[in-house]
């Protein structure tokens, strides 16, 4: 387990570290205490598969307590002045701060539209300067995929749990985002299949669901010791890449 994680922080890392939408050394001054949110699920995004209740119970076990970990890790980093886990409960949180989710002309998430009182709220009652909003949604969106023998390829929309996640001030200005081309794909709710293609000698290649046992088993693994609670390690790889992007050796 532990390598499958080192392997997806490499590759995530690899991938992107997010956009300040303001000079680094200014995003500094200006959030010297960071408030993070719980990993919130949006219960409104469009999931297709026609197990979408138990998707939606499932990523939200994926996402419970998660935060807590980008809090002290973002606090060794001494890149703020303090940072701190803003206590809301997630689902009602998500229902009342997701407004809207935007998307670009690839179907890929843009962010959201937000509570602006809420949000005000949230900082003020927190005592922070900007709130790190991470979160998890489906999307429908157009990719290009492989055949496990990488030969064959389909480019078509695909539905998937993607995450996203931003520096958002009180006053709801974005500050640093990492959506879009930058957002993670967490879980693959759909396959080409291939070889079903192959076999019966047909050009079209049939989009299919996985079961819910199998995306279960993809994103919450059994524990390595019976006694540790299952964590995804697309979730868990995920947040190392955001709390690296908002490391201090990137205000320099």
């Amino acid at each position: 387990m532990r390598i499958v994680i080192l392997a997806l922080c490499l590759l995530m890392t690899a991938c992107s570290s997010g956009i300040y939408n303001l000079p680094p050394k200014e995003y500094q001054q200006q959030v010297k205490t960071l408030g993070v949110l719980p990993l919130l699920v949006d219960g409104r995004s469009v999931i297709l598969h026609s197990d979408a209740a138990e998707i939606l119970d499932l990523l939200r076990r994926g996402a419970a307590g998660r935060s807590a970990a980008v809090v002290e890790d973002l606090r060794k980093k001494k890149g703020y002045f303090d940072v701190r886990l803003v206590q809301e409960p997630p689902r009602m949180l998500a229902e009342r701060l997701l407004v809207k989710a935007r998307f670009d002309e690839l179907g890929l998430p843009r962010g959201y539209r937000l509570d602006p009182q809420l949000l005000a709220e949230l900082c003020r009652d927190s005592f922070v300067d900007g709130l790190l909003l991470l979160n998890l949604q489906a999307v429908v969106h157009k990719d290009k995929r492989w055949s496990r023998n990488t030969f064959e390829t389909l480019t078509t929309d695909y539905n998937d749990i993607m995450a996203t996640a931003s520096v958002v001030a009180a006053d709801g200005r974005v500050l640093w985002e990492m959506n879009g081309e930058d957002a993670a794909i967490i879980l693959s709710l759909q396959y080409p299949d291939f070889d079903e293609a192959y076999f019966n000698h047909d050009p079209a290649v049939k989009l299919k669901f996985i079961g819910l046992a199998g995306l279960e088993k993809t994103l919450l693994p059994a524990a390595e010791k019976e006694q540790e609670k299952p964590q995804s390690p697309q979730i868990t790889a995920w947040l190392n890449s955001v709390v690296t992007a908002l490391s201090p050796t990137l205000f320099r």
